[in-house]
């Protein structure tokens, strides 16, 4: 009964949250920022965690689909819902093409791979006039849907939440279907997997594709949030933020991109400018602690506490 209850608990506290920060935007615009990072990570979990593949690239997928979705909208007039599955699929079609290499590649080769991936699309943009260039794209216009413009950050966190519950919806139930099951075996042991009459060439690539289809979601989003695109927003610096992010969170894991995202993007803002600017210091440790004493991240720990309370309330009963 309390696994049923608690799910509705915690989604009514979601919807608190803005009522919360009413008289402070600037919190709910962070919180937006970490929902926009965790749907993206989710990607790189899925990835990474459950499939077993590796990227340094995560973040040119974020700017394929932030770019497109908003040349669409600002030149061609393209619907939000359309331009951002746009963004999405246009990311995705790149998945798929990096996906190919990595059926030969492993480990630090398809790391490395992937990371010129990164680099090279980035250095593309700025050479594109239609894309802005080095000047960046600006006025990007919020998200509109039948008519109603979600350019307040209040209205952006209730359609950013509900974009980020229905990832995570998606993908807890491809976690639990016969493709997800390919993933672990995958991840587990290939020779293991072939055996099994697992396609491995096939769910590699898949495993590619549903990624970069989330991080490009997620990069429309970012940039229909800032207003704003720049070609050094999608370096491999956040490629490597989303790798801490996965790791710090859980990696394997469905809440861990969560958890971690809000880590990164929210904890230092709350504490002010100082912690901000150490933020760099405090999770190079955190990140260090969490690979020592939790392997899974901060959801083992959750998963931890929760044994603990569970065990007290057995010896009570």
């Amino acid at each position: 009964m309390k696994k049923k209850i608690l799910p509705f608990l915690l989604l009514i506290l979601a919807l608190l949250i803005p009522l919360v920060f009413n008289a402070r935007p600037s919190i709910v615009a962070y919180i937006n920022l970490a929902i926009i990072y965790a749907v993206s990570a989710v990607g790189l979990n899925l990835l990474l965690g459950v499939a077993g593949q590796i990227s340094l690239g995560h973040a040119a997928f974020m700017g394929i689909g932030g770019y497109t979705s908003a040349i669409l909208m600002i030149r061609y007039g393209i619907p939000s819902i359309v331009s951002v599955l746009a963004g999405g699929l246009l990311a995705g079609l790149f998945g798929l093409i990096i996906g190919f290499p990595a059926l030969r590649l492993k480990g630090f080769y398809l790391a490395i791979a992937t990371m010129a991936l990164g680099t090279a699309v980035t250095d593309v943009i700025k050479r594109m006039e239609i894309l802005g260039a080095d000047r960046g794209l600006t006025n990007v216009p919020p998200v509109t849907i039948f008519g109603y413009q979600f350019s307040s950050e209040f209205a952006k966190y209730y359609l950013y939440l509900a974009i980020l519950l229905l990832t995570i919806f998606l993908v807890n139930n491809l976690l639990k279907s016969k493709t997800g099951m390919a993933f672990r075996a995958m991840r587990d042991s290939e020779v293991a997997a072939k055996v099994f009459g697992i396609n491995i060439s096939y769910y590699k690539v898949l495993a590619f594709v549903i990624s970069s289809f989330l991080a490009g979601v997620a990069g429309a989003m970012y940039g229909h949030s800032l207003s704003y695109l720049h070609p050094d927003m999608f370096g491999f610096g956040l490629s490597i933020e989303f790798l801490a992010i996965t790791i710090i969170g859980g990696i394997g894991t469905l809440w861990g991109p969560v958890l971690g995202s809000a880590l990164w993007v929210i904890v230092p803002r709350l504490f002010g400018t100082k912690l901000e600017a150490m933020a760099g210091v405090l999770f190079g440790v955190i990140l260090i602690l969490v690979v020592l004493f939790l392997p899974r991240g901060l959801s083992e720990l959750i998963m931890r506490i929760n044994k603990l309370f569970k065990k007290e309330e057995g010896e009570r009963s």
